[in-house]
């Protein structure tokens, strides 16, 4: 939903402060696991639309929560971090948010290894005068994380994303306006729609992915739908998956995308959103066409029914069901739904470990899983 930003500080929603803990959550997974693994080489976090750090009802807006973050990670490995310094890069373009924005940064506690880079510009110029600098996350190419929220439908166009996503080792958390993207194809030239879709899309894939006759709730899903293949059509780019935010269970309010090109980046993600709290003030949706469904991190018999129907008298490996479980259902692994398919008899796999109990998959010793025709 397109909102117009009327203060420099405003009182974030539930599903906002939920957003942020997700952010929070990851990006400490994240920089633990490159701290770890990517000796010398800079970590970089990109927030494209920055904001003021800060909300009225919370002190902890995306910047803050970045910071955190990386702090946290810091202390955590301690001596085993073997990488170089946490590059921080800010990008808001209201002149007075970007003010407060400073000071609300100046006033955190010093840690030599995280640097800040703060741009007042719009996120596409930001980028720009970042790719300028002589430290920068993209020549050579560094571990990047991307988050790019902006306040409304405009701000993204898909080339910037089609630029970050071209390099190994970087993930985009993206806020999909699938409300307002659907409002302006509803609008048409109202609304300057051709101009702006193409630019979110990257071309007019949508003339022929949207459909006018279609409800409102079943267009915003044609949008999301057509904007993850286009994410997954990016080369090496594997792994997209997206969740709506909703206010209640009848009320979306965006998706949340996901894409990365390596699934341990999505496993992590997944834990992150199943680690907050879900207090009833907000929920998840699966976000696929033609389903109502909200997530159900313990339920994988419905989700179970849907993988089964995807390898129906198929013989495939472990890591091409891991790949659907990740793209398709809301586990960071398919272990309990091929359980349950196997416990229903749907399933045969062939292990390596002659002990191998049943309902049990080490993805090492599995040779491959056989879903059988017709169950």
């Amino acid at each position: 939903m397109s909102l117009k930003r009327e203060t420099v500080l405003w009182s974030a929603p539930p599903h906002t402060i939920a957003k942020i803990s997700i952010l929070q959550s990851y990006l400490s997974r994240w920089f633990e696991i490159f701290g770890r693994t990517h000796p010398g080489k800079s970590l970089w976090y990109i927030d494209g639309f920055a904001g003021p750090g800060e909300y009225t009802n919370s002190p902890t807006g995306s910047p803050v929560a970045a910071i955190a973050s990386a702090s946290a990670a810091l202390q955590n490995v301690g001596a085993k971090w073997w990488a170089g310094d946490i590059q921080c890069v800010f990008i808001e373009q209201d002149a007075n948010t970007f003010l407060h924005l400073q000071n609300k940064l100046n006033s955190l506690d010093e840690n030599p290894k995280i640097q800040k880079h703060l741009f007042n510009s719009s996120c596409e110029d930001g980028l720009d005068s970042l790719h300028r600098q002589k430290q920068n996350p993209f020549s050579p190419p560094a571990p990047l994380f991307a988050f790019i929220d902006p306040f409304g439908v405009k701000g993204i166009p898909f080339r910037i994303v089609k630029d970050l996503l071209s390099r190994d080792k970087t993930e985009i958390l993206i806020n999909f306006d699938s409300d307002g993207i659907g409002r302006i194809f509803k609008a048409e030239e109202a609304a300057n729609c051709e101009s702006n879709l193409n630019e979110i899309f990257g071309d007019d894939s949508w003339k022929v992915a949207l459909k006018k006759d279609s409800a409102f709730h079943e267009l915003i899903l044609q949008a999301l739908d057509l904007y993850k293949r286009k994410l997954r059509a990016l080369p090496g780019v594997k792994y997209v998956f997206a969740f709506e935010m909703r206010s209640t269970k009848d009320n979306p309010d965006y998706h949340l995308v996901f894409a990365s090109q390596h699934f341990l980046g999505l496993e992590k993600m997944k834990e992150a959103m199943k680690a907050i709290d879900k207090n009833g003030t907000y929920s998840f949706s699966d976000a696929h066409i033609g389903q109502e469904s909200l997530f159900k991190f313990n339920d994988p018999e419905s989700h179970g029914d849907r993988l089964f129907k995807q390898f129906n008298g198929k013989t495939v490996k472990y890591d091409e069901v891991r790949d659907y479980a990740l793209n398709e259902s809301p586990f960071g692994n398919p272990k309990t739904m091929l359980k349950y398919l196997e416990e229903k008899g749907m399933i045969q796999a062939k292990s390596r470990d002659p002990k191998r109990r049943k309902g049990t998959f080490n993805e090492d010793n599995l040779e491959y899983i056989m879903f059988l025709q017709g169950s």
